[in-house]
């Protein structure tokens, strides 16, 4: 339930100046959601979801996505709480409640970048797509009832519809059928000497997605890490493999993402873009090639 990262900025209480005024109905055709503001409440969508703020309340709200689908993944998630390198780590500070059969809320303290906050969290599921969490949260002195309030409100007021489909989604769907998107890093360093020892190193990655029209998805990756230093050569690699379904789906920013739904639950996502003829994945160049001509670069699907 708990999977973000919040800039530090969320975490200070007075920083709704720098929020643009919006209130009322918050509605997301492309991901098929919709919510309301509470009064006194104002709203701005931001990276990785959409923050709520108030001139008046100490605090905030926070709102993103999840991909779990049932209650009991839910629940799970909730227990586990959240610990990322940043300085982020929040646990459960009472009882995981059951607010209704799509939904869960709980009470966490810890602290997010550094910053210790007590918050309210809530977890709904949507049976039309991805899932909403809302944090609302404050430092522990300040932290109240209105906390737990407004993520019930945010709670109570979202609702779950069939998205919109935009035509850049139908257009890179259509796009990726049966292709092969291919990543390619290296770096290799000049050789040299230090104290009597020849010396030199580099690295290499190369990751393989395989989009087959039939809905699944092949993943490879590999990358290797090699140093030189003349009598002694070290080297290390690793690789692996997954599989699952892929999808292409909207995003907020009006444009769209491949989603690869691994089998073991892992969830990758890429922004697409397509500029100057070229196929990028969150801002990185991959080739993307079908196999054509007899030329052997094309998707493995068996």
């Amino acid at each position: 339930m708990l999977r973000y990262t919040l800039p530090l900025i969320f975490i200070i209480t007075a920083y709704t100046s720098s929020l643009a005024q919006t209130t009322g109905e918050v509605n997301f055709e492309t991901l098929g959601i919709r919510f309301t503001i509470p009064d006194g409440w104002v709203g701005q969508e931001v990276d990785g979801g959409y923050v709520i703020g108030s001139n008046t309340e100490p605090g905030f709200a926070f709102l993103t996505l999840h991909q779990y689908t049932s209650v009991a993944q839910l629940t799970q998630e909730a227990q586990r709480g959240i610990n990322e390198q940043n300085r982020t780590s929040l646990n459960l500070s009472g009882d995981v409640e059951n607010l209704s059969g799509r939904s869960i809320g709980a009470e966490y303290s810890g602290t997010l970048e550094g910053q210790a906050v007590k918050a309210y969290v809530v977890g709904l599921v949507n049976p039309l797509g991805n899932g909403v969490t809302i944090l609302a949260a404050t430092t522990p002195e300040q932290y109240s009832a209105t906390h737990k309030q407004l993520a019930l409100q945010l709670a109570n007021s979202t609702q779950f519809y069939q998205p919109e489909t935009p035509p850049v989604v139908k257009e890179w769907k259509q796009t990726l059928q049966n292709s092969r998107l291919t990543y390619m890093d290296s770096y290799q360093s000049s050789s040299g000497s230090y104290g009597g020892y020849s010396t030199g190193g580099g690295y290499s990655s190369k990751v393989l997605i395989h989009l087959c029209g039939q809905g699944y998805f092949k993943y490879q990756s590999n990358s290797s890490m090699s140093v030189d230093t003349g009598g002694a050569f070290g080297s290390s690699a690793d690789s692996g493999q997954g599989n699952g379904t892929w999808e292409v789906v909207g995003n907020t920013q009006g444009g769209a993402s491949l989603r690869l739904n691994f089998h073991n639950g892992e969830v990758y996502e890429y922004a697409l873009e397509y500029k100057d003829e070229k196929t990028f994945l969150n801002g990185s160049r991959y080739f993307r090639t079908y196999g054509t001509a007899g030329v052997d670069d094309g998707p493995e699907c068996f």
